[in-house]
């Protein structure tokens, strides 16, 4: 089951009464946000009010020029990317796991160009079977720096050993201020899967864990890599086996990122799955929001209209939508 935390328990976008949060929200003379046309950009009417939206779905550097509107509220939907499966039919990399935030725009954001760093996460890659030291899946990335996916470990050099599945990238949201960890350039993050582990022909393999879940126990004795165990944000991979072994999942980028998957202590054995990333809405900019982890196979709010597909297991990539009131 997915977990869902966030501000006053807060589940459903827009639930406090927006005509109280002043000017920003709606009512008349209200402040808007004016943004250039970047993404897709499509108009809705949601929950009774008029927005305007910004979709981004390239994994990678994107951006949203914000050009006026300080004081309003940006609306913030994003899903990290997936880890990807383990190699010789072995476990699936775990889904993305999601982050909604309201959004309090800055004037020194305006005044430093207006450009919002949207970077969304790519797919962790498949592991391969039956590869003497090699066949770890690529870890998924997304251009910032931050938030990648721990590389598949790589299948040990004797046997027809598989190795893991890649970790997936987290999607990040930065300030126009600068792209770092630092309290006022992260604004919001969305944690993704690790990678399922490698499987050697007689025992089944681990799952990897979705965005903000443990990643599942494989064989003799490998166990699964923690949810957001890493203290910074990138996910790790594990050391090739020096016995006749299938390597685990790589860990899913996030705030902090996910623990690979173990190594199995004997032949012919399935490895552990990849910790999923944690997601992150603790800005000081934040009025708002809450946090929903996957569940295995299953992305985080998996039946959100703005998830669009995306972030599905074994290397779905993530996605970010942007959206602020427009009358």
């Amino acid at each position: 089951m997915s977990t869902n935390i966030g501000y006053s328990g807060m589940f459903n976008p827009l639930s406090s009464t927006l005509c109280s949060r002043g000017g920003g929200a709606g009512g008349g003379g209200a402040i808007r946000i004016i943004a250039d046309d970047n993404g897709t950009v499509f108009d809705q009417a949601y929950n009774g009010l008029n927005f305007r939206f910004h979709r981004f779905t390239s994994t990678g550097d994107n951006s949203l020029y914000i050009r006026g509107g300080a004081g309003a509220t940006l609306y913030v939907w994003m899903w990290g990317a997936a880890g990807g499966r383990g190699g010789q039919g072995g476990a699936n990399g775990g889904a993305g796991g999601m982050s909604y935030g309201e959004i309090t725009v800055q004037d020194s954001w305006v005044n430093a160009g207006g450009r919002m760093r949207i970077y969304v996460g790519g797919g962790g890659g498949g592991g391969n079977g039956c590869y003497g030291c090699w066949g770890g899946g690529g870890n998924g990335t997304n251009g910032s720096g931050y938030g990648s996916g721990g590389r598949g470990t790589h299948a040990s050099c004797r046997g027809c050993s598989a190795g893991g599945g890649g970790g997936g990238a987290a999607t990040m949201l930065f300030s126009p201020l600068g792209v770092s960890m630092s309290s006022d350039h992260i604004l919001q993050v969305a944690g993704a899967g690790g990678g399922g582990g490698g499987r050697e022909g007689c025992s089944g393999a681990g799952n990897g864990g979705a965005g903000g879940q443990r990643g599942a126990n494989g064989q003799c004795g490998s166990q699964g890599g923690s949810a957001g165990g890493n203290s910074d944000t990138n996910g790790d991979e594990c050391g090739r086996p020096g016995n006749d072994a299938s390597g685990g999942g790589g860990g899913g980028g996030g705030y902090n990122a996910g623990n690979c998957g173990g190594n199995p202590g004997c032949d012919c054995n399935g490895a552990a799955g990849g910790g999923g990333g944690n997601s992150w809405i603790s800005s000081p900019y934040h009025v708002g929001g809450y946090i929903s982890n996957g569940d295995w196979n299953t992305p985080g709010d998996n039946s959100s209209q703005f998830r669009q597909g995306y972030a599905q297991p074994n290397g779905g990539s993530g996605i970010a939508t942007l959206g602020y009131i427009v009358s």
